[in-house]
C-alpha cells in the first residue's frame, strides 16, 4: 500500500528574529495584482496563469474585506496544524458540487512562491494576513511521493527540502479548478 506523501510549505520559523521582523522582498515580485481577479468579495483570488481558484486566507483566519485575520492572532503560529488525513477530511467538508476544493498540488503551491520574498516568501498583497507572520508554517498538498514519506516544499526564510509523514501537522490553503465559464 502506498501511503500518500505530502508536500509542505515550510515557512521560516516563527521565533527568530527576521520572523518578527516581517516580510523582506530582494527583487521584483513574479505575481501581481493583475494576474488574479478576487471573487466571493475578495476571499478568493483566481488566477489566470494557471486557471487555479485560491483561498486568500489558511484555514483558521477569516477575510475581513481587506486581510486574512488570525482566528488566535497571539497564537505562535495560528490556524489549524492539522494531519493529512484530517486536511483531507476539511477539504471534502468544503467542497461542493460548485465547489470542488481541494488540497493542492506541490506544483500548483509552488506557483504562489516569490523567490526573492522571504518571511514569508508569499506575495502579501496578494495574500494579506493579520499579523504578516501568521501564515508562516508548514503546508499540506496533495503530492505523493514513493517509500511512504511526504515531501516538504519551503516556501520561506529556509526555502529547504525535508520529508515528513502524514502524522505530522501543518496548515492548509484550499485551492480549486476555476469552471470554464470563469478562466
Amino acid at each position: 500500500m502506498r501511503i500518500p506523501t505530502i508536500v509542505l510549505v515550510s515557512l521560516a520559523a516563527l521565533s527568530s528574529a527576521a520572523a518578527l521582523a516581517g516580510q523582506t522582498c530582494e527583487g521584483k515580485r513574479l505575481r501581481n495584482e493583475a494576474d488574479f481577479t478576487p471573487l466571493a468579495g475578495g476571499a478568493q483570488l483566481l488566477d489566470h496563469k494557471t486557471g487555479l481558484i485560491w483561498d486568500r486566507c489558511i484555514e483558521g483566519q477569516q477575510w475581513t474585506g481587506a486581510t486574512c485575520k488570525a482566528d488566535d492572532p497571539q497564537a505562535v503560529n495560528p490556524g489549524p496544524s492539522i494531519t493529512y488525513a484530517e486536511a483531507q477530511k476539511l477539504a471534502a467538508a468544503k467542497a461542493t458540487d460548485a465547489e470542488k476544493w481541494r488540497l493542492p498540488t506541490k506544483a500548483e503551491l509552488v506557483t504562489l512562491r516569490e523567490p526573492d520574498c522571504y518571511n514569508p516568501s508569499l506575495n502579501l498583497n496578494l495574500f494579506p494576513t493579520d499579523p504578516a507572520w501568521s501564515s508562516d508554517g508548514f503546508y499540506w498538498t496533495s503530492t505523493r511521493e514513493s517509500a511512504g514519506m511526504s515531501l516538504v516544499d519551503a516556501i520561506g526564510q529556509s526555502d529547504a527540502w525535508s520529508k515528513t509523514g502524514p502524522t505530522n501537522i501543518a496548515h492548509v490553503r484550499l485551492v480549486r479548478t476555476a469552471p470554464k465559464e470563469t478562466k
